[in-house]
């Protein structure tokens, strides 16, 4: 019997895990599906979504049938839609991608809802947040000494970097968002980025109305809708 549980708890996480593999190759496909209906496939927004496919690993073949169905096919019209919420004093930015504001909007309502939280007026969080652009840099893509990039990327208007074993992290002005990317192109640094909401401040609260904010973040996660989601909670690793 004993041998029969284990092997039930291995297949119960590969399940979950087989399910939020797939979560995120359909989001890296709606992505791509957007960008291509919007500006083609000679955009930003496209050359990111395929750097993001390729990173985890989604086939070439899946890859070129969603950009083929993209191009023929005009019907989805799937749009950006930015939702506020707030629970236990921390608020929270969720970003989606939808063909349908009224349902997504009526789903996150329910959500934020039975957990505690509440649906807010459009803009009533954002002055919480500030619009960055974060661009991720493995390490080994740097032509120069650590030392010498952190002089040169704040010169290019860094406002902050985080440096880990392997990667760099450069946090951007809006404003000095293109001057960035064009700066690394032209020095053939290779380069991932996203714009991203984040928190001016950081609040922390109790273990317990922390765990239910993560609990709901994680619920939010699962909505198809739902892309990106940030907070200003206090936790050790973000997720996003």
């Amino acid at each position: 019997m004993s041998g029969h549980s284990k092997w039930s708890n291995i297949q119960h996480r590969k399940t979950n895990q087989d399910f939020l593999k797939s979560k995120k190759f359909s989001k890296i496909i709606k992505e791509i599906s957007i960008a291509v209906k919007e500006s083609g496939t000679n955009n930003p927004r496209f050359r990111n979504a395929i750097l993001n496919a390729k990173s985890v690993n989604i086939p070439k073949n899946t890859i070129e049938k969603a950009i083929k169905k993209a191009l023929q096919i005009k019907t989805e019209n799937y749009k950006d839609l930015n939702l506020e919420g707030l629970i236990h004093g921390i608020s929270i930015i969720i970003e989606c991608m939808t063909n349908n504001n009224i349902r997504t909007i009526s789903n996150i309502r329910t959500l934020l809802n039975k957990n505690g939280g509440r649906l807010c007026h459009n803009g009533e969080l954002t002055h919480f947040f500030k619009k960055m652009g974060v661009f991720y840099i493995k390490k080994k893509d740097i032509h120069s000494s650590i030392e010498d990039f952190e002089l040169m990327i704040i010169d290019f208007g860094a406002q902050d970097f985080k440096i880990n074993h392997s990667m760099i992290y450069l946090y951007i002005d809006f404003e000095s968002f293109g001057s960035m990317k064009n700066n690394l192109k032209k020095l053939k640094i290779l380069h991932e980025y996203k714009l991203e909401h984040i928190p001016k401040q950081i609040k922390s609260i109790s273990e317990e109305k922390k765990n239910k904010v993560l609990n709901l973040i994680d619920k939010l996660y699962l909505n198809e809708d739902v892309e990106n989601i940030y907070s200003n909670l206090l936790y050790n690793e973000n997720k996003k």
